[in-house]
């Protein structure tokens, strides 16, 4: 495989500046895009909006990674892209994106990539110093009041790596809370993640672990990883369980090694009213020693 193709894919994660900003770079992922039935009455749907900052026409394509799927590296980097191109100052909705964009009618769900960048598209001539500003919004269509939803930021500075643990705090799974998690498996193989829950007192709730293939996007509710009703708020930490590989865990993503990130999604079961909560991994990572 070409360095230059592992140093895109692995920048796709590694460009934001904080939590829940927005972000201008011509390669933007998103978690968490949807259009499937939730817990009854909910119908989630997801709208992606894309500006183009540039002074000329930007192609901007689209790519849907399904989630518990296995995907090979090029599966992101060749066609089916869907592409459209922005006039220069233009803003463009795309409502319901995966049935506007690519004719999904069925539930499912998965994480989505935005890009410019000509490196990820065939037959476009953006430039190198093309950017894009892109956010997108998970919400529930269900109620007759209004939809009640949450914004996903392109967030690329939660990337965690090797045997680092990426937490997450604020979390509920009680008589009035439901929340989901999710893991995307950045690593181009197969690797087994554990998750660890914590009550308000530090006292362990349960620990699980689920193995992803390469590229896979996946996400469990709080109850089917084990975790049940519990009272008061919840903390979630989350790391590279075992290698099942013949890569060193101390080597970076574009050397061959192993990346991820983590989300947390909590919803209000009487209004269906949502929150989506980045995992943080360690602060100055890339300066930590490598266990």
């Amino acid at each position: 495989m070409h360095a230059k193709i592992r140093i895109v894919i692995g920048c796709v994660l590694l460009m934001a500046l904080t939590a829940g900003a927005q972000e201008m770079a011509d390669v933007q992922f998103f978690p968490g895009v949807a259009r499937l039935a939730g817990a009854p009455p909910s119908q989630w749907v997801s709208d992606v909006t894309v500006y183009n900052p540039n002074g000329y026409d930007t192609t901007v394509g689209f790519q849907f990674l399904r989630e518990k799927q296995e995907h090979e590296i090029f599966d992101i980097l060749v066609p089916p892209h869907q592409q459209y191109q922005l006039a220069p100052g233009e803003t463009r909705l795309f409502e319901d994106v995966l049935n506007t964009v690519f004719g999904i009618t069925s539930d499912t769900k998965g994480g989505l990539l935005v890009t410019c960048l000509d490196d990820l598209m065939q037959g476009t001539s953006n430039g190198e110093d093309a950017v894009i500003l892109a956010t997108m919004r998970t919400y529930d269509v269900s109620s007759p009041v209004g939809t009640y939803g949450q914004t996903i930021p392109a967030n690329n500075s939660v990337t965690n790596s090797s045997g680092w643990v990426s937490t997450v705090t604020g979390a509920r799974n009680d008589d009035r809370f439901r929340s989901n998690i999710g893991v995307v498996n950045l690593s181009q193989e197969s690797v087994s993640f554990a998750f660890q829950f914590k009550r308000s007192n530090g006292d362990v709730v349960v620990q699980n672990t689920r193995r992803m293939e390469a590229l896979e996007v996946n996400q469990w509710s709080f109850d089917k990883l084990g975790v049940g009703s519990v009272e008061g708020p919840l903390t979630v930490e989350v790391w590279i369980d075992s290698w099942g590989s013949e890569n060193d865990a101390c080597l970076s993503f574009d050397e061959g090694g192993l990346e991820f990130f983590v989300y947390v999604s909590k919803v209000d079961s009487d209004t269906q009213d949502a929150e989506f909560m980045y995992a943080a991994p360690p602060p100055e990572l890339d300066e930590l020693e490598c266990p």
